[in-house]
């Protein structure tokens, strides 16, 4: 199947956008990427970037773009930058399952260790952070966890304040799941289960270490009851809670 995708189309104080498909003169080419400026009928400036892709029958997922935009005056002089970030997953797309060195919990199910598991098709990238699912279905921090391993991911571990900020698109597709309490909050990955008040992620490096520590509120408070990690809605910001606490949860598969 063959893809052919207009990427931009600026123009000077406008912005239009086509998205009309056509075949490549030249089928023989799996990427090319071609450039056009020209002046309208009007007297505006065009610049076109066109992309064409050979898709074959193994590329199962799609390429994604993301495309943000700024304006800017500077001496009576409009000016717009449009930047376009197209990530093209990998022919095999494979990632390793969490290996049997992986710290865990103890106690939970091992899994198969170092297995390679294709992306599953509902897992959506995130361009430079990785693929996420968000979980409706409530479950405890131990039961989430396992689901993403069958998934071939991990629960979620966050590593900066972007990647939880990025989060937030998934909270507000669900605004509402279980009752109202559970709604505020998704599983993550990390703990306390270890050594009361040393949070550290499934990985077994502590969240300071990890990139991301911002805390909700008062948390963490909840003693040796709230030894499981969650996420406040929207934001992310960090919590600790029941570890048979059932509620959404988020699921990671890093980037290859």
């Amino acid at each position: 199947m063959l893809w052919c995708l207009l990427l931009i189309c600026a123009q000077f104080w406008c912005i239009g956008v086509s998205s009309a498909l056509e075949c490549a003169n030249d089928p023989s080419k799996d990427f090319n990427l071609s450039m056009l400026s020209h002046r309208n009928s009007s007297g505006h400036w065009i610049a076109q970037v066109k992309l064409n892709h050979k898709a074959g029958s193994n590329d199962t997922r799609p390429w994604e773009v993301d495309i943000n935009h700024a304006t800017k005056k500077c001496e009576n002089i409009d000016s717009i930058s449009i930047l376009v970030t197209l990530t093209a997953p990998p022919a095999s797309e494979t990632v390793a399952s969490i290996s049997e060195e992986t710290a865990r919990i103890p106690g939970e199910p091992a899994g198969i260790p170092g297995e390679p598991a294709r992306i599953p098709a509902d897992y959506e990238l995130i361009p430079e952070l990785g693929y996420y699912k968000f979980h409706t279905s409530l479950k405890t921090w131990h039961e989430a966890l396992k689901v993403c391993e069958e998934e071939g991911g991990h629960l979620a571990v966050l590593n900066s304040e972007r990647e939880a900020k990025a989060l937030g698109i998934f909270w507000d597709r669900n605004p509402k799941f279980g009752d109202t309490e559970q709604s505020k909050w998704a599983h993550v990955g990390f703990h306390d289960s270890y050594k009361e008040g040393e949070y550290v992620t499934i990985f077994n490096k502590t969240i300071v270490e990890s990139g991301y520590a911002t805390w909700y509120g008062n948390d963490p408070d909840g003693g040796t009851n709230q030894n499981c990690g969650m996420a406040s809605r929207k934001e992310n910001l960090l919590a600790d809670e029941s570890c048979t606490y059932k509620t959404g949860f988020f699921c990671e598969i890093e980037l290859p």
